[in-house]
């Protein structure tokens, strides 16, 4: 018992660090690149305000936390969509395997749908009034496919990965290659080429869970998107790459030990970015009959998100079980955001 209470009152210590100068640095903001990998996937895990390093469950942790990939039994599939800001969309397909005692491997698509980008092309007054003429659909895309394993080392600690292959493509645009004056007008001449603007590389997740075996009491860390720098011209970025210690616990083990259709999970993560100050994301979760799901959250220190909130249900249909879960977060100064998530076990 007293191993238990100094591990946790090492990572509340660990916690408070992280946290406690989050809003006195300056904000490190745009210094990473595909965004999109940073967009909470799961619908259950954003409406807990995505502290999901210690709660996320099953094939939901490709994205959140490969090691809880280790406790699936069978085969799991997972289905995503997220309505984001500025009427994008991203999402998410997945499907694990358990190899027994020899853990889970398990494959994720995950896809960003920008809709249509109109591309624009600078051109005298004389052409168009505008300075300018439409030259069509950019076609930008991004995507990763992303292959994780994950096992349980002993009945108490899991340890997961996830490596990811990283696309983007931002469509083809032309640029100056060549500027001189023209001898007889002294007018600029620029000599323009065209090209393609893409790039493919790899990407890291590492995860971990440890149940202290303490009322339910659980705790997580994860370092997700690894990556080297990438560079399209002359800045170089690297993917969003993220920090995160979490812990979680189903408070009714500690109040109401013998109540057992009646869960209450509670959960808290500490975010520790590239590209942004320190945040806090916590959430709550109340499970009525290990059927009926009611959620909600706040993420501290966000610019755009704030408060969550959303619900779920288990079901069984021709022999094997689903859950269906539905996140909505506010945004500021943007439409808000849906989450939809399903998965099936079988």
């Amino acid at each position: 018992m007293k191993n238990k209470i100094i591990i946790i009152m090492t990572f509340f210590c660990l916690m408070f660090s992280v946290t406690h100068n989050a809003w006195a640095k300056k904000k490190k903001v745009s210094q990473s690149g595909m965004g999109y990998l940073a967009i909470c996937m799961g619908a259950r895990e954003s409406a807990m305000g995505d502290a999901s390093t210690a709660i996320t469950k099953g094939i939901q942790g490709i994205w959140h936390n490969p090691s809880a990939l280790a406790d699936i039994n069978g085969y799991a599939v997972s289905l995503n969509q997220v309505n984001w800001l500025v009427d994008t969309k991203l999402y998410g397909f997945a499907i694990a395997y358990s190899l027994g005692n020899w853990g889970t491997v398990a494959m994720d698509l995950t896809y960003m749908d920008y809709g249509e980008i109109m591309g624009t092309q600078r051109v005298d007054k004389s052409v168009n009034y505008r300075g300018f003429i439409l030259t069509g659909d950019l076609g930008v895309e991004d995507y990763s496919i992303g292959l994780a394993y994950a096992r349980r080392m002993s009945d108490k600690f899991a340890l997961g990965f996830k490596v990811k292959r990283l696309h983007e493509d931002l469509g083809r645009a032309r640029y100056v290659v060549d500027e001189y004056d023209d001898p007889d007008t002294g007018e600029k001449i620029r000599t323009r080429k065209d090209k393609g603007w893409s790039l493919d590389d790899w990407g890291l997740d590492i995860g971990t869970i440890y149940d202290v075996g303490w009322k339910g009491l659980t705790i997580g860390m994860t370092m997700q998107n690894f990556s080297r720098d990438m560079k399209y011209w002359y800045e170089e970025f690297a993917a969003p790459m993220c920090l995160r210690m979490g812990m979680a616990m189903d408070i009714s083990e500690l109040f109401m030990p013998n109540y057992e259709d009646l869960n209450i999970n509670l959960a808290v993560d500490a975010l520790h970015p590239n590209d942004y100050t320190e945040r806090v994301h916590i959430g709550t979760e109340i499970i009525y009959l290990k059927r009926f799901a009611l959620r909600g959250g706040y993420k501290f220190n966000h610019d755009v998100e704030s408060f969550t909130f959303g619900m779920g249900i288990d079901f069984n249909v021709a022999g094997f079980s689903g859950v269906f879960d539905y996140a909505y977060t506010s945004a500021d100064y943007f439409k808000d955001i849906n989450r939809f998530s399903m998965q099936f076990n079988f």
